[in-house]
């Protein structure tokens, strides 16, 4: 069938014709001190940067809500309240001005008080996402991916009968090839926007790995409007590995690509090292560039002719390509303002 409609989240519009969104989910509770909140808006700019377009945060309590409401004001993309168990808490999220609620109608409660959250972010303009993992269904005969796609189903129906339809679900398990089926499932049978991603995933390697199988199957197959790769990590991490997903589908075109040597024998300039002082940097550039960081002038000068901008060294000796032509010549401690100046004046 295929996503049919679009749903829009603040000022973010997601669903048909456009391409996915990338989210990440604040991983400590919401500061309610204002020098905190205010370093976490400028974190959310900085991620904003990276291209992040949609976070979201826990609201397990109504103490949050002054800082929560701030947040909403302040922030530079929009925020969602991941909400469970208490429905008023879900109004309260809605009151202080979340974009988008995050919900699982199984745990909220009775019917009514769905209806209630309905009414509500009818009212502020807020969408809602039917939030489902494997660990928190309905007991069922079916297996879990027919499951999950059935329980959506239902849960929709509740919502149209509510006259509510800007809606976005998801479908997560820990299990990645449920992950694939549920969604391919729900998308035979339902044109609203879907939200990626595998629960429970792990560390970097592990939950990238995972994520992109699966994540990359849904989304070349046009399944998916919105993605998150859960980490066990910083936030940031799960931007970049989400951002670098869509661009290796041709699903994102801006951002900086980089390409950079995994070392050996011959390196006399330390690449790695390099790399990780200058990548958050160059993420945060809005350019559809490609860089390349080299560890020595074997393979550094063929990667700089295919590079926009590219780096490589011999000991303390730097070298800076531009177009694949030799640029300059700087020192180590040079080599980063250097790159990062050519980069922010590329045409």
């Amino acid at each position: 069938m295929g996503v049919d409609r679009q749903v829009r989240i603040g000022e973010k519009l997601l669903g048909v014709g456009l391409p996915p969104l990338v989210q990440t989910m604040y991983d400590e509770p919401i500061p309610h001190d204002g020098e905190a909140l205010d370093a976490l808006i400028r974190r959310i700019g900085s991620l904003n940067a990276m291209g992040c377009d949609i976070i979201r945060f826990s609201y397990p309590s109504s103490d949050d809500r002054i800082p929560f409401s701030y947040l909403c004001a302040k922030s530079p993309i929009p925020v969602v309240a991941d909400i469970h168990f208490d429905h008023r808490l879900a109004l309260e999220a809605l009151e202080a001005g979340a974009h988008k609620i995050r919900i699982n109608p199984g745990n909220v409660g009775a019917r009514w008080k769905v209806d209630e959250i309905l009414a509500s972010a009818k009212d502020h303009g807020a969408a809602i996402r039917i939030g489902l993992n494997s660990g928190s269904l309905p007991k069922g005969d079916e297996e879990p991916a027919i499951l999950m796609s059935n329980t959506a189903l239902t849960y929709l129906d509740w919502f149209e009968q509510a006259g509510f339809t800007d809606t976005v679900v998801s479908l997560k398990a820990s299990d990645e090839t449920v992950t694939v089926e549920a969604n391919r499932r729900f998308a035979s049978q339902s044109g609203y926007p879907l939200h990626l991603g595998v629960t429970e995933a792990g560390s970097v390697v592990s939950s990238v790995v995972r994520s992109t199988w699966a994540l990359g199957l849904l989304l070349s197959e046009g399944i998916g409007s919105t993605l998150r790769i859960s980490i066990t990590g910083p936030i940031e991490t799960e931007v970049q590995a989400g951002v670098e997903l869509l661009r290796t589908l041709g699903l994102r075109k801006r951002g900086i690509r980089i390409v950079s040597c995994p070392r050996c024998g011959r390196s006399t300039f330390d690449s790695q090292g390099f790399l990780a002082s200058v990548e958050q940097d160059l993420l945060s550039i809005d350019k559809d560039l490609t860089v390349a960081i080299m560890g020595c002038q074997v393979n550094g000068p063929g990667e700089a002719k295919s590079a926009d901008i590219a780096i490589t060294g011999i000991g303390n000796a730097i070298f800076l390509y531009k177009g694949g032509k030799l640029e300059r010549k700087v020192g180590a401690g040079e080599a980063k303002a250097a790159l990062l100046e050519a980069v922010r004046n590329a045409e």
